[in-house]
Order: structure tokens, then sequence, then C-alpha cells
């Protein structure tokens, strides 16, 4: 039974992967929370205590308990990253040089699905959605393609999820998450000679683990959310790949391997406040569990033997959301918000090629037109600038990579809710 029920989730992750294409815009880290444009036009603000359609299956399941009918929620996201690196003076290895790398951020498009089913005081939601994830492709031949080249991080997450109202006033609710990833790191090597060989790393697994929330209205005006999501632990088996400049394969360093990734906790608190029948005031602050991630460490699959380890060093993190909402008319209400969102890398030698992350800012607009009792659009638009960052990191045999990156992302997200 239980491994029927794991190859009915990796079925259904594995199909929604084909319509998810990871980018390098997500928020700090490699979070990704791009879960519907009601959330994305108040930069995340009140989240957790919104509960205004399926997508708190997501942000907190005890929100469910506010929906009185049948509901899905599709989203869409699409970003447009602007990420760009200028090299102040990077060195080694010896006699290899090359250029700054280009917009090394692709386009991402990222879709997300969410239900929910009344029955009494019982609501049960099921959400499909990508919670994590990161991708940099550098120029062929930039400067520092001895540390990072190509670098793609995918995750899928089925989160089946149940709430209970136990009283007009506080309602809770659970959900499990199936999360499936896929990871392919690419850059060039330092070989006998020395010439400049290539090295492929891939790997994947999947692995359970659980969120909670609660729901409560201390007053009829005010909500307030608290909500948790799991850290998950996951052991990627794959391959290494190493190759000549000639193309071909150098056997010796090619072997299965294994690494170990933990994806952080999470810790939302939100508040919602209706000022009046038109304004409402919206806050958020979410704290993440960066730290479980200090370094990437390939093994030799059959001897243990270690490979270069990506350090990584993260550090705990807080992002903190402000937004207002005014309802124009009834069926139309505008959104308004902004954020901070801090990086979990601390300095610039802790700062690497694969995820030049740095504090970023949200400002973002939205809007809800509610067509009908059973139809609702969602629209929203974001724009993220991180701050200014430069890097000075150290790789053993791959010289130092110096310069500073200057990064930023449009985001344009719609929604549609059909309720029932």
């Amino acid at each position: 039974m239980k491994q029927a029920i794991h190859l009915a989730l990796l079925g259904t992750a594995s199909a929604f992967s084909l319509l998810v294409a990871t980018g390098a815009a997500q928020a700090a880290g490699f979070a990704l929370p791009y879960q519907g444009a009601s959330a994305i036009g108040n930069s995340l603000a009140g989240s957790a205590a919104l509960g205004e359609d399926a997508t708190t299956v997501y942000f907190n399941p005890a929100g469910m308990s506010r929906l009185q009918t049948r509901q899905v929620s599709i989203a869409g996201h699409y970003i447009d990253p602007t990420f760009k690196y200028r090299d102040t003076g990077s060195t080694g290895p010896t006699a290899f040089t090359g250029g700054n790398g280009g917009d090394f951020a692709p386009n991402t498009f990222l879709p997300a699905l969410f239900a929910v089913m009344p029955m009494g005081a019982w609501r049960f939601g099921l959400g499909i959605s990508a919670p994590f994830g990161s991708k940099t492709d550098y120029d062929a031949g930039w400067r520092g393609r001895f540390q990072a080249d190509f670098t793609e991080v995918k995750f899928i997450n089925v989160n089946p999820s149940v709430s209970y109202q136990f009283a007009d006033w506080i309602s809770a609710g659970v959900g499990l998450n199936y999360i499936k990833a896929d990871a392919e790191i690419e850059r060039s090597a330092l070989l006998p000679g020395p010439s400049e060989g290539r090295v492929r790393l891939t790997g994947e697994d999947s692995a359970f683990a659980y969120n909670l929330g609660v729901l409560m209205s201390p007053t009829p005006a005010t909500r307030v959310g608290i909500s948790y999501r799991s850290r998950v632990d996951l052991d990627l088996t794959g391959r290494q790949r190493v190759t000549l400049a000639s193309g071909a394969e150098f056997a010796a360093q090619t072997f299965d391997i294994r690494a170990d990734l933990s994806l952080p906790a999470m810790t939302a608190l939100s508040v919602v406040h209706d000022v009046n029948d038109r304004w409402a005031l919206l806050g958020d602050v979410t704290f993440y569990q960066w730290s479980v991630i200090q370094q990437l460490l390939p093994r030799n699959a059959s001897t243990g033997a270690a490979s270069t380890p990506l350090d990584l060093k993260f550090r705990n993190t807080k992002r903190i959301s402000l937004a207002v909402n005014y309802r124009v008319r009834e069926a139309w209400l505008l959104r308004g918000g902004v954020a901070w969102d801090q990086a979990p890398v601390a300095s610039a030698e802790d700062r690497t090629a694969n995820q030049p992350d740095s504090n970023r800012t949200w400002f973002s607009l939205g809007a809800r037109w509610d067509a009908s009792a059973a139809h609702r659009l969602d629209f929203a638009y974001a724009y993220v600038v991180l701050a200014a960052a430069s890097i000075n990191h150290t790789v053993t045999n791959a010289g130092t990579l110096r310069g500073d990156y200057d990064n930023s992302a449009h985001i344009l997200a719609a929604q549609y809710t059909f309720s029932w």
C-alpha cells in the first residue's frame, strides 16, 4: 500500500514537473513563494491569515475553513530576471580567462494548482506546486566557469491537507507533503596538462514532510494566522561524469555519487485587519531555517570518497511584508505591498556563482475581479530588486572569483478561481 501511494504521488509530481521551468528569480535562498497571484499582489503579506481562496492550502491549511464552497485555483507566474556579473580581478586557474557570463538567469514560468472541498466543519485540500528551485546558466567560456557554469535544482510538491473549524474564531489544519527533487551542476575542471575538462553532477530523490497551521479571529475585524512547514531531508543519488577537452570520458573520475541536501523549515506569522468595509491592512513575518544548508558534498557511492564540495554556509533569515487592500466596489479589490527578504548569504567570501544571492526588496500591485459568485480572476505585478552584492569566493583548483552582481526581476502573475 505504501509503495502504491508513493508511485501515485511520484506520477503526479512527474507530470506536473513537465510544466515547470525554474529560474534564478526566486525569493531569498532558493525558495519559490510564487503560489498564487493573490499573494504576489500583497508581496506575501497576510498570506497565512487571509484564507480567501484555495491557495491557502500552501500558506496555511487552517485557512481552508473560511471557504464555504468547493473551489479550485489555477495560477501561473512569469518571472523575467536580469542577473549580471562584472569581474573586478579574479585569479586562477593558471592561464584561463573569460568574459562576464552574460545575463545568466533564464526567464521562468511557474504554474500552481490548489483545490478545496468543504464537508461540514471539515475541509479537504490539495496543492501541487514548486516550493523551491533555482537555475543559473552562464555564457560559455565565462571567467568563473571553474566554479560554476550551469546549476539547476527543481522541486515539485504534492500537498494533501485537512482542516477543522473548532469554533467561529479558531480553526486548525495539517498537510502531508511529497517532495520530488532533481539537481544538476556543471562546471569546467582543471585537468593534467594543464587542460580544461568538464564536470557534470546529477542527483535526484524524493521525501515526505508535513505542514500545519492555526487561524484565529480575536475580533470580528482581525485574523491571525500561524503556519509551519517542516524541514525536508533528501539523500540525492546520481552520477559524476568528467570529460576531457576532446569530449572523451575521464573514466577515473566518473562514478555514481550520493549527496545530502536539506530544505529549511519555515514559520510564518500573519495578521489581517479590516479597518472598514473597504480598507484592510496586512502584515507577515516569515522565518527560514536556512542554516541546515552548509555545503553540498558529493561522495563516491561505492567508496565514500568526497568530491569537491559546494560550500554555501547559509544562515537563518526572515522576510517582513506589509500590504494594504482597497475594495473599489463589490466586484473589484486592489492590492499593494512591499517586502524585505533577507538573503542566507552572509558575506562576499560565502557568496557563490551558483547562488549569487543578496537581500531583496519587493514592490507589488494586484487586482481581484469577482466576475460572478463562481468565477474570480486575480492579477499581480511585482518588481524585485536585489541589493548590490560582491563576490570574493575561493575554491580549490578553481581560483578566486572576484566581482560584482547587479540583479533584479519582474514578476507577472495571473490566477483563475472557480467556486461551485
